[in-house]
């Protein structure tokens, strides 16, 4: 997955940096420093379907090398670009502030954003999915309205407006999904979020979650 592609890369910054300090290091402060990874993503889908996705780590900002870790990223994103297409993958940015690291990655489409998380990922409209094979199986629950839920047929009915589907959930913890409308429906579990048009998913026990919006 390429959360572990990423993770792999702030240990690897890490780890130089390390080899750099050793001598002035207590084994307390390296333990402490690799436990306190922890992650808090979120994927922001914008009007014209491109994907933004944000991965969150905490980490002792004393151990960054930002520049390092940008190249890094942006050299993978390259190789990436090289095998999908230029532009399918942009590393847009890195920041760091107090403890925390924030890498900001551009993909250009779904079919983007799944190849480089290895995960499957759609976005388009209810009429789309349906055209891909995609089968919609699952009860839909109103985000607004406690109680009420849609089925595949009631889908039919608002078969322009969006949906996404995916599994990326499976490999964290939390999953926030900011949309560019209003969410209508959501898998089971999910939780309404800030504003009308995002949603958190943590622990949902299921291997696709679906948000339709519009």
């Amino acid at each position: 997955m390429a959360d572990f592609r990423i993770k792999a890369i702030f240990l690897a910054v890490f780890f130089l940096l390390i080899s750099l300090v050793m001598t002035g290091c207590q084994k307390d402060d390296l333990r402490d420093a690799v436990s306190a990874f922890k992650k808090d993503d979120a994927i922001i889908v914008n009007d014209d379907l491109t994907i933004i996705k944000t991965l969150v780590d905490t980490f002792d900002e004393s151990y960054y090398l930002t520049d390092e870790l940008l190249k890094m990223i942006t050299d993978e994103a390259s190789d990436f670009n090289r095998e999908h297409g230029t532009g399918s993958l942009t590393a847009e940015k890195v920041e760091t502030e107090d403890d925390l690291v924030n890498v900001t990655l551009r993909f250009s489409d779904r079919e983007a954003y799944a190849a480089y998380n290895d995960a499957i990922f759609f976005v388009g409209t209810i009429e789309e999915a349906l055209d891909h094979g995609l089968k919609l199986e699952q009860i839909l629950y109103d985000l607004n309205d406690e109680g009420k839920s849609i089925d595949r047929t009631g889908l039919l009915d608002i078969k322009d407006d969006f949906i996404i589907i995916t599994n990326d959930h499976k490999s964290r913890q939390v999953l926030t999904v900011e949309t560019f409308g209003k969410v209508l429906y959501v898998s089971r579990g999910i939780e309404k979020w800030y504003g009308q048009g995002s949603v958190r998913i943590a622990d949902v026990g299921l291997d696709l979650v679906y948000v339709v919006f519009k």
